[in-house]
């Protein structure tokens, strides 16, 4: 619903609200329709947790274990920004994919536009350039970053909480 008014009018489903989208899409598409685009959102958000946990905890060790900055908030807020923007290169193209699938419409003879998420890679790369897969960067870095910042900050503060006074470190 979010996407269909990045549409040509032409091609827009112009859904009221998220009743009216599930019941449409149950009557016009059935229950693929309903699920278009699963597989790909399961991976991306596999994959997001993953960069998004991966890259912080292996920032914070390279400042720590390098000198550059002593385990505290500066520290936390420096790698949760290295961790917003691996997330953010690192699943972008993911997100694109992941869309395009959502919003594709099958021909008129009933094939569709794609026929997976390769699919859609090599046919986006090929039609618009490699950096297509990461169309819309900066306002998805706007987006997840200040959600990753608070995410770390304030589990590193938790965490410390925790640590000085229910186990008494």
């Amino acid at each position: 619903m979010t996407a269909d008014g990045k549409l040509p009018p032409s091609e827009r489903r112009n859904y009221k609200n998220i009743f009216d989208a599930l019941k449409r899409l149950a009557i016009e598409e059935g229950r693929k329709g309903m699920f278009a685009g699963l597989s790909p959102t399961i991976l991306r958000a596999m994959f997001a947790n993953v960069t998004q946990l991966v890259s912080y905890t292996r920032a914070k060790d390279f400042l720590i274990n390098n000198g550059y900055m002593e385990d505290d908030i500066n520290c936390h807020l420096t790698s949760s920004v290295v961790s917003g923007m691996v997330y953010s290169v690192s699943t972008i193209p993911l997100d694109v994919a992941k869309t395009r699938i959502q919003q594709m419409k099958s021909s008129e003879a009933g094939i569709p536009m794609y026929s997976g998420l390769v699919d859609v890679f090599v046919k986006t790369v090929k039609n618009e350039g490699v950096l297509a897969l990461w169309k819309g960067f900066g306002p998805f870095y706007v987006r997840v970053a200040p959600f990753t910042i608070i995410l770390f900050v304030v589990n590193e503060q938790l965490l410390a909480m925790y640590k000085q006074y229910v186990i008494g470190i």
